[in-house]
This record gives C-alpha cells, structure tokens and sequence, in this order.
C-alpha cells in the first residue's frame, strides 16, 4: 500500500509542471495556482484519511495488553494484532513522510509564485489565493506535527513486537502450532492489505475523477463567465445600435413629413397659380371684348392696349416665376425621391439589424437553456454536498464520544465544507440572477424589435408608394429606350444605305471615265480620218477601184512581208491602214514597198500627204 499510493502521487506530480518548466513554457499564475489549489485539496484529503488511520490506530493499541516476558506462550490473537499495528505504523509513517514532501514542494511552489507575482506586479487575487493557500499549509503542518505526536506513544506496542520476535528466535519457545497459526494470520492479514489497497486504489480513482470533475466545472464556469461578459458586451453594442436606428428612423419619419408638407405646399401654390392663369385669362378674354366695342375711340383703345401691354408683361413675368417655382418643385420631387432612395437603404439596414438581433436571442435563448442546465448540475451538486455534510456530521457524532481533537478536526472539515456549499449556493444565486437579467434583457429586447418591427412596417408602407412611383419612371424609362433602339436601328440601316450608295456613285464614275476616254479615243480616230479624207477628196485622186480597195479589209496582218503586193494592193492597203493601230516599222515597210510597187511619181506625192 505504500509503494502504490506513492507511485500514484509521484505519476500526479510528474504530470504536472514544476515551476521552472511552467516558467520556462510561460503558464500563466491562474494554471499554476491551480495546479498548487488541486495539490492542496489532494493533501488535505491525505491528511483526513490519515487522521482516520491514526484513530484506528489508536483503537488498536488501547485494545492491544503487551504480554510479559514471563508467559510461556503468547496466544495467536495477540501475534495477530501485534502484527497489524506494526504494518499500520509502517503505513502511517510512509504517508506522512510523502505528505510532508508534497508540502515541502508546495511552498517552494508557491514561493515561487510569489517571487513572481512580485515582479509583474499583478493584481491582489493572485496574492489572496496565495495567502490562502499558506495559511493552509501551515495549518496542515500543524496537524502533521500532532500526528507525529500521537504516533510516538504507539511505539512501546511496536517495540514489544519486535523484541518478542527477538526472544522467540533466540530461545526457540515457541511451538509449531503457533508457527502455523501466524503463517494462516499472516495470510489473512495479506488478503485483508490487499483488499484495503484495492479499495483505496478505488478511492484514488475517484479522487482522481472528481478532481477532473473539479476542473472541469471550473473549465465551464471560467467559459460561462467569459461567455456572460462577451453576451453582456454585445447587448450593449445592440442596444446601442437600436438607439441609433431610432434615433435614424425617427429623423428619416420627419424629415418625410417635411417633405410632404413641402409638396402640399407646393401643390396648393401652383392651383392658386392656376387659378390666378384662369382670372387673367379670363381678364384677357374682356379686354378683347372691349377692344372690339372700343374701335371707334382710338383715345381709349390706346389706354386699354397699354393696360392690357402692361398687363401681358406682368403675366409673362408671372409665367416666368411660375415655371421658376415648377423647376424648383420638380428639384424637390427629386430630393424627395434620393430621400426615400436613403430611407429605403436604412429600412435594409434596420432588417439586417432585426435579422441579427433576432439571432442574438436565440443564441441568449440557447445560452439561457445552458445555464438552467448547469444550474441544475449545480443543484445536484449542492444536494451531494449537503449529504456528505449529513455523512459527516454523522461521522462527527460517532467520533465524539472517541476523542475530542479528532471531532475538533472534523469540525474544522464539516466548517470548510459549509463555507464550499455556501459559496456553491452563491454561485447558484448568482447563476439564476444572472438568468433573471437575462431574461429581463430578452423581454426588452423582445419590446424592442416589436417597436421597430412596428416602425419598420410603416416605412415599408411608405417605400410602397415610392416603389409604385418608381415603377411608373421605369415604365416610361423602357419605352423611351425601345423607341431609341429603333431609332438607332433605322440609323444603322441609313448609314448601311448610304454606304452603298457611295460605293455605287464610285463605281459608276469608274465606268463613266473608262467609257469617256473610249468616246475620246473613237472622236480623236474620227477626226483624223475625216481630215485624211478631207484631204484626199481636196487632191481628187479617188477612183471607184480606190474606194472598193479602201472598203476592203487588208490582205496581210501586221508583220508579214510585202514583197508580192502590186501596185493597187499596196496603195489600198496603205489607205486601210492609216486609220488602224499599226506600228511604225510596219508603216515603212508598207512605203517601200508602195513605192517599189508605184509607176509614177504620184504615188510617192500621194504617201507623202497622207504621211504629213
């Protein structure tokens, strides 16, 4: 039992950081005091189980008469209980040697803490824990010392023991039945340690799940604290932001109403100036009557034409100030629009705003939900505490009439246990206050969004007749775009049209020019060959075979010889080819041999006029 319950602290304190290595990792002080506050419930719960076993060692040994020396024998019963109080002694001493190394350890802890708290000089719960927590162990100390004390006077029952052991070994006294007897107690006295171990194997699991238990509920009541303030926070952020949105909404409902005195203002303005139109119209329609009974009196019509001159200015001026006043009613109907354009921007923002908050209270709902829940784990806690109280004071009862220190000490528990069920109660109270406020805050909130949503619909009232206004502009606004689609339409198909109307005039003028220098050509070509014939008609050396000659078509084309042309043919073929298209070494073969070919000099005169 020893080796186990001190492997089991040493596995504890093992996992859990010294201070150098939370120094060395930067813990903070609220992991490290409570790793020394979870060291310190663990060894006051040492110290109860302790004070327990020193109680029942104390029954043992008043029970237990030292035999003397004298006796023959010693009975099995006695060797049987002499045993055990040897083994609870060994027991005692084992436990308090590792308790007082576990304070030993602690306040080196917390000194250190200390040390450290100095240094960042932080706040004064760190040092009231602190203070707490020595106070504690000095108190435990102070048990520690009376447990030694108490323990001293089991000595002369141990020492007995051990010189009985030394007697029986030397002298042999004792007989074998009594050897077998101690084999069969020492036996039972091993199933009865191993049976304690296992239970108190079971009770250190315990321990160790209720302080995980511990830490957990800690865990959550830090997390609901933080929770409580952040939702605390954000309450405010939305009342704060509700207020706004009134204040925003109550500002947007006046300015409107403004507005809409405004346009009232303005509508009756322009009927009076209506009205106004139809009497000097009216007026007009008189002085026209007037006029054509007044025509026979120009005196008179003269005045009447100034008053109604002086009349026409002052409702042309009048006209002039009445459109002035429409511009500045329709500069106002645009305002008016912007305005509800902004007022409808906020009514979104005000849906966003109800959206959000509306899922803030289900959060505060679910949150609410929580925290009857944790509440209701703390009332079972409560009810546990309250039954360990009766336990104890039922305990408390029983031990009194045994000895008045260790009641005294169980007092001192049964105290320390009030003060954790009160302050458990606290947290309780505290708990369902804060449910209380919350539920408070929730029904606010609830008026609340009830009022905007109130609020909201009236705008949403008046956004509809501005939507249905809007609608109107957008349905004159497609049309007037349709009608500048088609328009621009027809424009496309214009250009198109004229495009190729372009191309076409070019095209055209192309052909033109190409057939005027054809018409240029054939009138040039036409000119010549009338002066050739004005010149031949003018020498008179035409004759029927000439002409037949010049009718036909040539003989030979351009480039063949000419060697075996006659007379005739060579001149007709010469008249033919004037008009033609043949080049100049052509035309000189055609002379020579014309005038090889001619009998007479009047050849040579001839193809000399028609050359020049």
């Amino acid at each position: 039992m020893d080796t186990v319950i001190y492997r089991d602290d040493s596995d504890f304190q093992e996992s859990a950081p010294p201070y150098g290595d939370a120094m060395n990792s930067e813990a903070s002080n609220v992991e490290i005091l409570t790793r020394v506050e979870l060291d310190l419930a663990f060894a006051s719960e040492k110290l109860l189980n302790l004070e327990m076993l020193v109680m029942e060692i104390a029954r043992r040994a008043t029970d237990f008469e030292p035999p003397t020396f004298e006796d023959e024998s010693i009975s099995s019963e006695t060797a049987e209980s002499a045993f055990e109080l040897d083994i609870l002694y060994g027991i005692l001493d084992a436990e308090v040697k590792e308790l007082v190394n576990l304070i030993s350890s602690l306040q080196a802890d917390i000194r250190g803490i200390e040390h450290r708290v100095y240094e960042e000089e932080s706040g004064g719960k760190v040092k009231a824990k602190l203070d707490a927590a020595t106070m504690t162990l000095k108190q435990m100390q102070e048990l520690i010392a009376d447990i030694r004390n108490e323990s001293a006077k089991f000595e002369k029952a141990i020492q007995f023991i051990h010189e009985t052991e030394g007697v029986g070994s030397e002298n042999g006294h004792l007989p074998y039945q009594t050897g077998m007897q101690t084999e069969d107690q020492h036996r039972n006295v091993l199933h009865m340690l191993e049976q304690s171990i296992a239970s108190e194997l079971d009770l250190e699991k315990k321990l160790s799940d209720s302080k995980s238990v511990i830490e957990d509920l800690k865990l959550k009541l830090h997390h609901q604290e933080k929770e409580i303030y952040f939702l605390e926070e954000s309450t405010e952020t939305v009342s704060g932001r509700m207020f706004e949105a009134e204040n925003a909404s109550e500002l947007l409902f006046g300015t409107s109403k403004e507005l809409a005195n405004r346009l009232n203002t303005m509508q009756f303005h322009i009927s009076a100036q209506k009205c106004r139109e139809d009497d000097l119209k009216s007026k007009l329609e008189q002085s026209l009557t007037k006029l054509s009974f007044l025509e026979n009196s120009p005196e008179k019509v003269e005045e009447d034409s100034n008053k109604a001159g002086a009349e026409v200015i002052s409702l042309q001026y009048r006209l002039q100030e009445l459109e002035k006043q429409l511009n500045e009613s329709n500069s106002q109907l645009q305002s008016a629009m912007e305005s509800e354009e902004t007022s409808q921007e906020e009514k979104n923002a005000l849906h966003s705003e109800l959206s959000t908050l509306e899922n803030t209270i289900k959060n505060l709902k679910g949150d609410v939900s929580r925290a009857e829940c944790r509440a209701q784990n703390a009332e079972i806690r409560c009810m546990q505490l309250t039954q360990a109280n009766i336990e104890l004071n039922e305990e408390l009862s029983a031990l009194k009439s045994e000895k008045s220190d260790k009641a005294n000490l169980l007092e001192k528990k049964l105290k320390e246990s009030n003060t954790q069920l009160e302050h458990a109660k606290a947290a309780v109270d505290a708990i369902v206050e804060q449910q209380g406020m919350l539920k408070s805050t929730m029904s606010d909130m609830e008026n609340m969004i009830e009022d905007l949503k109130g609020k909201v619909s009236k705008a949403e009232s008046r956004a509809g007749s501005a939507e249905s206004k809007c609608t109107l502009l957008t349905d004159t606004n497609l049309e007037l775009s349709e009608e500048l689609a088609f328009v621009r339409g027809r424009v496309e198909n214009l250009e198109n049209l004229l495009h190729e109307a372009n191309h076409a005039k070019v095209s055209t003028a192309k052909d033109i020019g190409i057939r005027t220098k054809i018409i240029t050509d054939l009138v040039r070509k036409l000119a010549l060959e009338r002066e050739r014939l004005h010149l031949q008609v003018q020498l008179g050396v035409w004759t029927p075979a000439a002409c037949q000659s010049f009718c036909r078509p040539p003989p030979v084309m351009d480039g063949e010889p000419y060697e075996n042309l006659d007379h005739g043919e060579a001149h007709d073929f010469w008249m033919c080819s004037q008009g033609s298209n043949l080049t100049l070494p052509t035309k000189n073969i055609l002379y020579a041999g014309f005038i090889e070919k001619s009998p007479d000099a009047s050849a040579k005169i001839l193809w000399e006029s028609c050359s020049t």
